[in-house]
């Protein structure tokens, strides 16, 4: 199985930290955000696709072409149009259902885990600003779709970007933001119009964009890890 990494974002909002490197390689806890993530991976997975754009030949000398006996493959200098866009850079490459998450976020184990097991899934979590993320519309634990920074939820329910796909994802079409971006949430939203996709309420999320989130989540990770 295949887990697809996105890890070409610059992070702006992490200046001065990201000026020489990617935001997936700003320190957490002693390691970097996407090592964070290469140790979490089920024990499934066994090769790595990490979309790479801004600085993204420091994640390749970081990691080279394994990690822990997984295969690692880079798809290189993706352009920063939105995380749909990136996704579709590593189509050629992907075969069967894969893992696809954000590689400037922190995931639990067990959340990763429980995705892959039940067929598509994805992770989200109640957020007391659901206006900043993808909202998801649910039915019980079933996804019924996902709007993009609504101004009015419907939910404080929101999409946290880890998700369980097919390739049947590649059939849908994808949409563009307002500032031309192409969407993936909402990509994968319309995705589960199509076949059920599940929703599973994440037990650990860490999402980095900010000095104070990066804050966050050294506070957390070290609670984790010294329990």
């Amino acid at each position: 199985m295949q887990a697809v990494i996105l890890a070409a974002g610059e992070g702006t909002r992490l200046r001065p930290l990201t000026d020489k490197i990617p935001k997936a390689l700003v320190s957490v806890v002693g390691k970097p955000i996407l090592e964070h993530t290469l140790l979490r991976l089920p024990e499934e997975i066994t090769e790595v696709i990490i979309i790479t754009g801004y600085k993204g030949e420091s994640i390749k000398d970081r990691f080279g072409d394994a990690h822990q006996l997984r295969r690692i493959r880079y798809v290189e200098n993706v352009a920063p149009k939105g995380t749909g866009y990136a996704l579709a850079a590593a189509r050629p490459y992907i075969s069967g259902p894969f893992l696809l998450l954000n590689g400037d976020d922190i995931y639990g184990e067990n959340d990763l885990r429980l995705i892959i097991s039940e067929g598509p899934a994805i992770l989200a979590t109640e957020s007391e600003t659901p206006e900043r993320f993808g909202v998801c519309e649910v039915s019980g634990n079933v996804l019924c779709g996902i709007i993009e920074k609504p101004s009015r939820p419907p939910s404080n329910l929101v999409n946290i970007g880890a998700y369980f796909l097919t390739e049947e994802i590649f059939n849908i079409p994808i949409k563009k933001l307002p500032n031309g971006e192409w969407n993936l949430a909402e990509q994968v939203g319309d995705f589960a119009k199509q076949r059920p996709v599940l929703v599973h309420r994440a037990e650990l999320w860490c999402p980095i964009n900010t000095i104070a989130e990066l804050k966050r989540a050294e506070e957390v990770l070290a609670c984790a890890y010294a329990t």
